[in-house]
């Protein structure tokens, strides 16, 4: 895991043309009682039969999952190294945590609860903290960093640029 969040930290390395699959989906948010759009990229092997490591990757402020999906890069990564990559939109301004004083903010309930137990039941993938790493930029960063600390049974590493 820790191979595949440099890769993704780093950005900019050269890849062999990759057929990774994008998908855009909407998953229910019962603390924020609203959908929250979220970007799933599965390997082109993906194959239900194995279980695949995720990296939940967090935009940054005012940006949105598909400045990671750009360019293909993370696609890429994700055929290179077999994993699924899962971004979640996190609003313009959310921080990753659940607010105190505005209960619509409740992405840290979303992201480190609903998402991954939404993920592991619709993805086949590996169900426990070795399998599962956070990573993100800015705001993205602040959040991984965030969840990862107060989350410790669920992800195996976290990645933090300019958190």
């Amino acid at each position: 895991m820790k191979k595949i969040l440099l890769a993704l930290s780093l950005g900019f390395l050269s890849f062999a043309a990759s057929a990774f699959v994008e998908k855009d989906i909407n998953v229910w948010s019962a603390g924020m009682q609203k959908e929250v759009p979220v970007t799933v990229i599965t390997p082109d092997s993906y194959n239900p039969e194995n279980k695949y490591p995720v990296v939940y990757i967090l935009h940054g402020y005012s940006d949105n999952p598909h400045k990671w999906t750009a360019g293909g890069v993370v696609g890429q990564l994700v055929d290179q190294y077999n994993v699924l990559a899962v971004m979640p939109d996190g609003g313009f301004s959310s921080w990753y945590f659940d607010s105190p004083v505005m209960p619509e903010y409740k992405y840290e309930t979303f992201i480190s609860k609903e998402l991954i137990e939404y993920i592991d039941n619709n993805y086949s993938t590996v169900r426990n903290r070795k399998g599962r790493a956070i990573t993100g930029n800015s705001m993205g960063g602040h959040g991984a960093m965030y969840n990862a600390l107060r989350h410790q049974d669920v992800y195996g590493s976290v990645g933090c640029l300019s958190g």
